[in-house]
């Protein structure tokens, strides 16, 4: 029994990590000023040419005005839904989170991103304010680059970068 326990128990948790949703929100994270909008988001990593759902929700403590969300998928990631780049929620005083829906996929692997620009208007004028919704297809491929790797005095990492510095001089008046 106890074998078979120190060999399931390592598998299942792998197999349990792999599974793990990508989640995040705004909520009770510093913001810059902008629309008082936050965004909680859930997204399932999959393999690629594989669907997965995207679920994006927004909260506002406006309670009457229009919410605007242009939404933009990164090249390679194709939107399956059929929901429209460009949102319109009519802000209501009992209702404080609003829900989109997607699904997803792409033929390679990589974290992708859907980025959303939120617009408020209050009739006063308009805010905004800008999120990025990660997704993960397949495995991330790993990045492989010329950085060579320096340690300080006090043991901290410095990259070092190739850099090409151009000077102009301008003429004298």
């Amino acid at each position: 029994m106890k074998i078979r326990t120190l060999i399931l128990a390592p598998l299942l948790t792998l197999l349990g990590l792999n599974a793990q949703p990508l989640t995040g929100t705004t909520l009770g994270h510093y913001s810059k000023p902008g629309a008082p909008i936050n965004m909680s988001y859930i997204s399932n990593s999959v393999d690629k040419n594989k669907t997965t759902d995207v679920n994006i929700t927004l909260s506002t403590t406006v309670t009457l005005g229009n919410m605007n969300v242009l939404l933009d998928f990164e090249e390679e990631l194709i939107q399956e839904s059929n929901s429209p780049k460009e949102l319109n929620f009519e802000l209501k005083p009992n209702q404080k989170k609003y829900s989109i829906n997607l699904k997803v996929s792409s033929a390679k692997d990589g974290l992708y991103y859907i980025r959303l620009l939120t617009k408020i208007d209050k009739g006063m004028g308009s805010k905004m304010r800008a999120f990025a919704v990660p997704v993960q297809i397949g495995e991330e491929p790993k990045k492989t680059a010329n950085i060579m790797i320096m340690k300080a005095s006090n043991g901290e990492n410095i990259s070092i970068s190739k850099a090409v510095e151009t000077i102009i001089t301008l003429p004298e008046k």
